[in-house]
């Protein structure tokens, strides 16, 4: 007989308000002084809020700090250093402003910076206002956990395995949190918690997380 937890996970998923902070910048000094002012929102906007939108594709840069600085400023040195950085590494947006800021800091104390970006091209810092909704569906089993995996949107999806580790403060993601504790099956969270979060699309992500729930709880 399959084992029922007492406690339900509940899928849910996100929609984003975006809105404009009013500040921008055109050169590397610029946008690091941004970054250590916005508000954590305005990090996770053009952090995590750049993947989702652009959901697992197959990219080279994984943040809009990344892409600005190669594609406007053209300085290929920091974009690669940013773009080795991946948002769920960091179990909060607090550690990932600051890696951020040390990998520019460190740009900046190389030497010559590049020339500011042209006019019209300047880095605009946005954020996100978040609003959780339950997804209408839920689990107690782990053969309903996979059904609702199978049935989940992108942001569904995106919620539970990339942006549960913000919320939780730690990297595991909040599938991992219920098949352990409410479920019984710590070996299964284990596997979870080691997905390839670089695949090239959400299917493959979809797959990878199905795979690591083969086999009794």
């Amino acid at each position: 007989m399959e084992l029922q937890s007492k406690e339900s996970f509940v899928f849910c998923s996100t929609a984003h308000v975006i809105e404009l902070t009013g500040r921008a910048a055109r050169t590397l000094a610029e946008l690091r002084a941004g970054i250590a002012e916005v508000t954590g929102s305005s990090i996770f906007h053009h952090t995590f809020g750049a993947l989702q939108d652009r959901f697992f594709a197959a990219q080279r840069f994984t943040s809009d700090f990344a892409r600005w600085a190669a594609e406007v400023l053209q300085d290929w040195p920091v974009a690669e250093r940013l773009a080795l950085m991946h948002p769920t590494e960091f179990p909060s947006i607090r550690s990932l402003r600051e890696h951020v800021l040390e990998v520019i800091d460190d740009r900046l104390r190389e030497g010559e910076p590049p020339a500011p970006a042209p006019h019209g091209r300047e880095f605009h810092f946005s954020q996100s206002i978040s609003l959780v909704y339950p997804a209408g569906y839920e689990a107690r089993t782990l053969a309903q956990l996979r059904q609702g995996i199978r049935r989940a949107s992108d942001r569904t999806l995106f919620f539970h395995l990339i942006e549960a580790r913000l919320r939780i403060g730690r990297c595991t993601t909040d599938l991992s949190c219920w098949l352990s504790e409410a479920l019984g099956a710590p070996h299964l969270a284990n596997r979870l918690d080691r997905l390839d979060f670089l695949v090239p699309s959400t299917e493959e992500l979809r797959q990878q997380a199905l795979a690591a729930l083969e086999g009794s709880p």
